[in-house]
């Protein structure tokens, strides 16, 4: 088994999504002084790669200390939309992962990670169309991964993305990397948030395990 790493490094000064806190990685004890090292981490459950859940904009949704690991494991297939040309990704663009067997989660490489910790990375990126949404939501997914910061519009109030999403029951991973060097299908996905009580997001260590 192999894993391959699609998750950005967590670090003081990374990038956030506009108007979010930035995080501060902070390092509290060291081994030469203390006898042990010790790291104090603050950030917003949304930063970095992670994981939106319906909590994130549904009342009485389902937390994180709710949710088991089966919902953000399993098959995945990845749609390379790199040299897609255009900024709304349509239904077109996933009809052929209707003839794969076993898929639980979609991702969705558009190549825009090539931005991380650029001013472009939060602006004008691939974003999914309601018919894409529709599609996507009658696969029976458990979720989406996203190589950019959000499915929608960064400038976007309703987030009909995220909402239709959500309601076909899936979870949503965003700011993911490397996907590129994952096959198009037949490995395994994992992006295993904290169990936060009430929790609604959470970043994530998300892997592809090839067999």
């Amino acid at each position: 088994m192999h894993a391959i790493d699609l998750s950005h490094v967590i670090h003081t000064g990374m990038p956030v999504f506009p108007g979010d806190d930035e995080p501060n990685v902070r390092r509290t004890h060291f081994v030469k002084k203390h006898g042990f090292a010790q790291t104090v981490l603050t950030m917003s459950t949304h930063a970095g790669t992670h994981v939106d859940t319906s909590g994130h904009l549904m009342v009485d949704a389902p937390g994180l200390d709710w949710l088991g690991p089966d919902n953000f494991t399993g098959w995945g297939a990845v749609v390379d939309l790199s040299g897609l040309g255009k900024k709304t990704m349509d239904q077109s663009d996933f009809t052929a992962l209707a003839d794969i067997d076993v898929l639980d989660f979609v991702l969705i490489r558009t190549g825009w990670d090539e931005y991380w910790k650029t001013d472009r990375y939060y602006g004008d990126f691939p974003v999914l169309s309601p018919t894409a949404c529709r599609f996507l939501g009658g696969l029976g997914l458990k979720g989406i991964g996203l190589d950019t910061p959000s499915p929608d519009p960064v400038d976007s109030r309703d987030l009909p993305a995220h909402n239709a999403l959500f309601n076909h029951g899936m979870v949503i991973v965003e700011n993911l990397t490397n996907l590129a060097e994952l096959p198009a299908e037949g490995f395994i996905f994992s992006c295993l948030p904290l169990r936060i009580m009430d929790g609604e997001g959470s970043p994530v260590r998300a892997v592809g395990l090839t067999l």
